[in-house]
């Protein structure tokens, strides 16, 4: 008689967490929409513009640049110190909803002037890297919350776990690095097709 596998292997945890990590993300973003489409009038929608109005800034390579990296980077940077913190998993869950929620934001504020399907693929070219990104940031955050939350109850810091630091650290460095070449390439693609749907 064989008997069926009852627990999951390493693998299948890791991508289950990584399918519920971008869950989250189509959740804030499907949150995001829906509180632009039936929000009260007064209510303030800046926030909707956080990670970038591509469409309103068209007019030079180094604003698109700064639209696409800078509340990016923000992100990021606050996953990062949230891992430092014992306690640190569900408030990088929550800001990875808060991604989505902007992301959301993002595709109503700027497929709701008109050409919806053009506008949405052009967006889903830096949003979708952008998502893998912000998921990998969030899966390094809540690891090394966890491992500082079974390190903090010891008395003495581990050698092991300052190499995971070091890696910690070279981890979010290289998300950086990618955020910046995304952010570099997305606008010079971006501009560039502009020009050319201007001139034709």
């Amino acid at each position: 008689m064989i008997r069926k596998r009852t627990t999951l292997t390493a693998s299948e945890r890791k991508q289950r967490a990584i399918l519920a990590l971008f869950g989250v993300v189509l959740l804030g973003a499907a949150l995001g929409i829906g509180m632009l489409l039936w929000q009260y009038p007064g209510i303030p929608t800046k926030w909707a513009g956080m990670l970038g109005m591509f469409f309103q800034t068209a007019d030079g390579l180094f604003p698109l640049f700064v639209e696409a990296s800078g509340s990016a980077l923000l992100f990021l940077l606050l996953l990062y110190l949230v891992g430092f913190s014992a306690v640190g998993q569900p408030f990088a869950m929550f800001l990875l909803g808060c991604y989505g929620i902007c992301m959301g934001g993002a595709f109503q504020i700027q497929c709701s002037s008109g050409h919806v399907l053009l506008r949405s693929i052009a967006l889903l070219f830096y949003f979708v890297p952008l998502s893998v990104l912000m998921v990998v940031g969030t899966r390094e955050s809540i690891r090394f919350s966890r491992l500082f939350s079974v390190y903090s109850f010891r008395d003495e810091w581990a050698d092991n776990m300052t190499h995971r630091f070091r890696m910690y650290c070279v981890r979010f460095l290289v998300l950086v690095g990618f955020l910046l070449l995304l952010a570099l390439l997305y606008s010079v693609g971006f501009y560039a097709g502009h020009l050319s749907l201007v001139r034709w």
